[in-house]
């Protein structure tokens, strides 16, 4: 059974974080969500735990959506991603190895799509700079292809091992290791943690992060 009491409690403490009047950023760290996500374990059913964690991804994810479909109108390849995790969460048979690649190849294209044309132009044409509505885009792509790989490993500690408990920045983790709803905020922000203040929305940064504590945990431990 969950400790509801001990959840309750590290919430509290991420809405006290949140409202510091030092958070200029609006930022939720990872070391105050990581203590959420143990406090949502369930350490009689490895199964409901592992169902907790992707389901609050896909939550995250959902979130967000708007804003990949600003970039892409029409474009299901996010919701594909979704719909993958749920058909695993499902246990229904989807390869993992294939769609572990499947995504990752999602998100390279997504990223690629939104660089710059780094060949040199031909006298008279214009230089192709990045497109800012395709790389927040790629925020929400890469919160989805985590999502699908997350439900690849149905280990309920994936994302709560103590070893990485010296990581206090979720813009010190790789790429492949970053934290859908770190992603998923970011999308919301426009903006990583790490960027300035004035490319930041900061309000729609708290906004998801509020959301995050008060909606999206507790209806996913509701499921």
């Amino acid at each position: 059974m969950i400790d509801m009491d001990a959840v309750d409690r590290e919430i509290r403490a991420a809405r006290a974080e949140l409202a510091d009047t030092g958070n200029v950023k609006g930022i939720l760290s990872l070391p105050t969500r990581k203590r959420i996500w143990r406090a949502m374990l369930d350490p009689d059913d490895d199964e409901v735990s592992y169902q907790h964690r992707v389901r609050l991804r896909m939550a995250c994810v959902r979130h967000v959506l708007p804003v990949w479909y600003q970039a892409y109108p029409g474009d299901q390849r996010v919701e594909e991603m979704l719909t993958l995790a749920q058909d695993l969460i499902d246990q229904k048979d989807v390869d993992t190895d294939w769609l572990q690649d499947y995504a990752e190849e999602f998100i390279s294209n997504v990223i690629s799509a939104a660089e710059p044309d780094t060949t040199e132009p031909e006298p008279g044409e214009s230089v192709i700079y990045p497109d800012p509505v395709k790389e927040v885009a790629s925020f929400v792509a890469s919160g989805a292809a985590g999502t699908a790989i997350s439900a690849c490993y149905r280990d309920p500690d994936y994302d709560t091992a103590e070893e990485s408990d010296d990581i206090a920045d979720d813009d010190e983790l790789l790429p492949d290791s970053i934290d859908e709803s770190y992603s998923c905020a970011s999308a919301a922000a426009g903006a990583l943690n790490w960027q300035p203040l004035e490319q930041t929305d900061v309000l729609a940064r708290r906004a998801f992060w509020t959301w995050y504590l008060d909606e999206a945990i507790p209806t996913t431990l509701a499921t």
